[in-house]
């Protein structure tokens, strides 16, 4: 069942499993380069996690550049964790995904949590994660030709906007330059990503910088897939197996 509410003074979408009684939060924040996208495209795989895992999946409608650049997104995601938590949520039973650039922002939304003094969730995942906005990965040119769905152009134009002057390396824009100690202090992390896709470095570099950091983090590699393919459940079957992954990865971590 899905419905709209507010979060952290934000519309959001609850997607809730079959069963009702105190469930595990999962807060998923969609892509769309920072510029566009909405809640109700992930609904497909918010509901199939929420079947999976038995937990309740929120999606808040962030805000979105131009109208409102850097760090809205961040601010706005900060306070729908922070509301789940004002309004009894136990840390530990709380997760965070996001695909694409909003896998970007989930982590970046840890980071701001742990600047504010609020406790980590129990774990976050990131998919196709859109990790380092400097767009300087050589994954650029080496997927350049095997990625159908995003080039450095395309997410030029979104940095551009949403950076809107900001200097790119700010943790809270690309989670990839937290320093070790942030890194180190995250929960559990599992990332997700093509090896097709021109972000794929983002999630092995961040995954080894996390790691050397002291962080638990699992960085998976797909073949034969391309830039957020877990969106495509439940008709694609590589989408099917990713999910299960995902929901076998929260399960074990979620209280």
């Amino acid at each position: 069942m899905t419905a709209a509410h507010l979060l952290g003074g934000r519309p959001v979408l609850r997607v809730r499993p079959p069963l009702g009684g105190d469930r595990p939060v999962l807060l998923q924040l969609h892509g769309g380069g920072y510029r566009a996208g909405a809640p109700e495209l992930s609904r497909p795989l918010a509901a199939h996690l929420s079947r999976l895992t038995g937990c309740e999946v929120v999606l808040p409608a962030y805000r979105l550049a131009p109208a409102h650049p850097f760090p809205a997104a961040v601010e706005d995601g900060l306070g729908a964790y922070a509301e789940l938590l004002a309004d009894g949520i136990p840390a530990e039973r709380i997760a965070v995904l996001g695909e694409s650039a909003g896998g970007g922002l989930a982590l970046a939304v840890l980071l701001a949590a742990q600047q504010a003094g609020l406790p980590m969730p129990a774990a976050a995942v990131g998919l196709s994660p859109w990790l380092d906005l400097t767009l300087e990965s050589p994954g650029f040119e080496r997927c350049a030709a095997t990625d159908p769905v995003l080039d450095r152009p395309s997410l030029l134009h979104s940095a551009t906007l949403y950076l809107a002057g900001a200097d790119p390396r700010i943790p809270a824009a690309s989670p990839l330059f937290a320093g070790a100690a942030a890194l180190a202090a995250l929960p559990p992390v599992l990332l997700q990503a093509s090896r097709a896709e021109v972000l794929s470095d983002d999630a092995e570099r961040f995954g080894a910088r996390m790691t050397a950091a002291g962080g638990n983090c699992r960085v998976e590699m797909w073949d034969g897939t391309t830039h957020c393919w877990q969106l495509s459940v439940p008709r694609l079957p590589e989408a099917v197996a990713a999910a299960r992954s995902v929901a076998e990865f929260l399960t074990q971590h979620l209280a």
